[in-house]
């Protein structure tokens, strides 16, 4: 059967909340939401929000007088978000399907703003700062997380090189970590007109059943990388993923993959 004519296919966007958040990006929330330090009925903006992994874990911080907003440019990711259940009674959630470079939000509307791996794919950083700074109140913190280089998140290193070695272009594969640098990340905070920019490194070692489920994850799932694995042809994936599992053999143990990716947490106030 046809789909429905304004039906919003939701598939990418399930794949990703099934594979991707509990194996590489929901180990990070709690780093970011204890840098937010939020507290009870604050008003929270988690900008990029994808499938609401964080948006629901402030919701059950600043409830119940506080509200919660997630905001994406996917309307599959919000409509995914919209049908997850609740994580506690009388919260308050509201979704958005907008440009994070123009919310739909007065001045001064949140005490706290969220944006967990989304900066870097902004077509336009420091503006995307300044939104978030001008959405902010007087008082109000900005808390993020932005992948460190590629060479610090050996998964895709290794994926990258071995895509390149095929003669595929790894650009979408690359691009999660193209604001590794903590000085640029730093700076363009600070000239958004953001106060009190803290940086600190964190590396974790996002765990995988084998080599071989962390492709197919990132191949089902990964927002970006995914569009670069779509790029091999049928007959060299096999190879391609005997050469990313033997790139990644340092980081097997008895427990499968164990894959080291560093991040970088910025916290600053406006």
């Amino acid at each position: 059967m046809a789909d429905a004519p304004n039906q919003v296919d939701t598939t990418a966007a399930r794949a990703y909340e099934n594979y991707m958040v509990p194996s590489l990006f929901g180990p990070w929330v709690e780093d970011v939401i204890a840098l937010a330090q939020l507290q009870p009925a604050e008003r929270v903006l988690d900008v990029a929000c994808g499938t609401g992994t964080a948006t629901h874990s402030a919701a059950r911080r600043v409830t119940p007088q506080g509200l919660v907003a997630g905001l994406d440019v996917d309307p599959g990711m919000i409509e995914v978000a919209r049908t997850r259940p609740l994580p506690v009674d009388d919260v308050r959630i509201s979704w958005h399907c907008e440009n994070a470079l123009k919310m739909p939000f007065q001045d001064g509307s949140f005490d706290v703003v969220l944006c967990l791996q989304g900066l870097q794919f902004f077509p336009d950083r420091l503006a995307g700062l300044k939104e978030m700074r001008r959405v902010l109140a007087a008082a109000g913190r900005l808390a993020a997380s932005v992948w460190r280089a590629i060479e610090h998140c050996k998964g895709h290193d290794a994926l990258a090189k071995v895509l390149e070695r095929h003669g595929v272009d790894a650009q979408a594969a690359r691009r999660p970590f193209s604001l590794g640098d903590a000085k640029e990340l730093g700076g363009l905070a600070q000239e958004a007109g953001f106060r009190t920019v803290k940086l600190q490194t964190v590396t974790k070692f996002m765990r995988f059943p084998s080599p071989q489920d962390f492709v197919q994850n990132l191949a089902a799932g990964a927002p970006s990388t995914r569009h670069a694995l779509a790029k091999v042809p049928d007959a060299q994936r096999q190879q391609l993923i005997a050469e990313v599992s033997a790139e990644l053999q340092p980081y097997v143990d008895a427990h499968g993959l164990g894959i080291p990716y560093a991040s970088h947490l910025l916290s600053a106030q406006r």
